[in-house]
Formats: structure tokens, C-alpha cells, sequence
């Protein structure tokens, strides 16, 4: 049985600090969540699927998100880092690599989103194709390094 996972931890006060710290940077924040999520309708995917969509872009929030997601990503790196320092399990090893590739490649779609370059749907897209590469990343790690 595995000990308990104080990076896990210290991750989670990172989250709440980092949290807190892109609120107070984002100017006028509370408002344009509000907005965003007033502005939801439903929207065509294709001709028979139909989606909650935000009627506008909404570039503050998305901005805000996108830094989040990068910096959390970037704090993972050193996460894991520190995890190969410590000698910890292939396990959280393999679970702190997945959360790289999650947080980074959200990052990415978000802040392609904010600059317009994709839409709505695409961004749901780019996080559903990151969900699938983080699986795969983790079962990999685990599948080789057993």
C-alpha cells in the first residue's frame, strides 16, 4: 500500500493559490464568467446534433482559463520531477505525466480559442482529443515501464 501522496497535496494548494491569483489578475472576472454562462444557447453541431453552445466569444474568460491551464501544467513538470526525486511509484508517475499532457494541451485549445483561431465546437474537440491522449500517455508509461 502506497504512503500518502503529500505532492498530490501541495498540488491541490497550488490549484486554490493559482485559482485565486488569475481572479485577482483578471480584471472585472466575476462579470464575464456571469456573461459567459448567460450567453449559452443551443447550437447546431451538425444538422441532428444540436449543443449548449455560448451565443459570443467570450476572449477574457478564455484567456484567464488558458493561463490557469498552463501554469497548472507547467507546476506538473516540477511535480514530476520532484516525483522521480522522491523515487515514487510508476503509478503517480504515470498520473503526473497524464495531468502534463491534459493541462498543456487545454492550455493550448483555450488560448487558440481566445485568439479566434478556433471555434466553440473545435475547443470541445481539442479537449476530448486531450482527455484521449492523456489515457494513452498513462497507459503507455505503464505498459513499457512495468
Amino acid at each position: 500500500m502506497e504512503s500518502r501522496d503529500w505532492l498530490a497535496i501541495v498540488s491541490l494548494g497550488f490549484f486554490l493559490v493559482l485559482v485565486g491569483v488569475i481572479w485577482i489578475i483578471t480584471p472585472d472576472l466575476w462579470n464575464e464568467v456571469i456573461d459567459f454562462f448567460k450567453s449559452f444557447h443551443l447550437a447546431n453541431v451538425t444538422e441532428h446534433i444540436i449543443l449548449p453552445a455560448p451565443a459570443h466569444t467570450h476572449p477574457v474568460v478564455y484567456t484567464a482559463a488558458s493561463q490557469f491551464c498552463l501554469t497548472f501544467g507547467i507546476f506538473h513538470i516540477v511535480i514530476l520531477a520532484l516525483r522521480f526525486v522522491l523515487g515514487e511509484s510508476l503509478d503517480r508517475k504515470s498520473g503526473t505525466l497524464s495531468g502534463i499532457v491534459f493541462w498543456l494541451g487545454s492550455g493550448l485549445f483555450l488560448t487558440m480559442l481566445a485568439a479566434g483561431e478556433i471555434r466553440w465546437f473545435d475547443f470541445l474537440a481539442g479537449l476530448v482529443a486531450c482527455i484521449g491522449l492523456m489515457i494513452i500517455v498513462s497507459s503507455l508509461v505503464k505498459l513499457l515501464f512495468r
